[in-house]
C-alpha cells in the first residue's frame, strides 16, 4: 500500500469516527507525534530514575514472565 493510500484509508476511518473522546485521543497521539519540544524533567523523577537505576545494578528486577505471572494471578483473584 503507498503512503497515499494509506493517507486515504485513514482519512476515510477518521470521517467515520462519531465518538468525541475518541477523536480527541487521536489528536493528542498526533500532536504528540509532530511536537519536538524537549521534556523537562522534574527533580521527583530525576530521583526516581536514580533509584530505578540502583535497583537495576543491585539485581532488584523482575522478567516480564514474572510480571505477566503475578497479573494473572491478581486478576484471578
Amino acid at each position: 500500500m503507498s503512503t497515499a493510500e494509506l493517507k486515504l484509508d485513514l482519512i476515510s476511518q477518521i470521517a467515520g469516527i462519531t465518538d468525541k473522546v475518541k477523536l480527541k485521543e487521536l489528536m493528542q497521539l498526533l500532536k504528540f507525534q509532530t511536537e519536538e519540544s524537549t521534556y523537562i524533567t522534574s527533580e521527583e523523577d530525576k530521583n526516581a530514575i536514580s533509584e530505578a537505576r540502583k535497583e537495576i545494578a543491585q539485581g532488584k528486577v523482575f522478567t516480564n514472565e514474572e510480571v505477566q505471572k503475578e497479573i494473572k494471578e491478581w486478576l484471578e483473584q
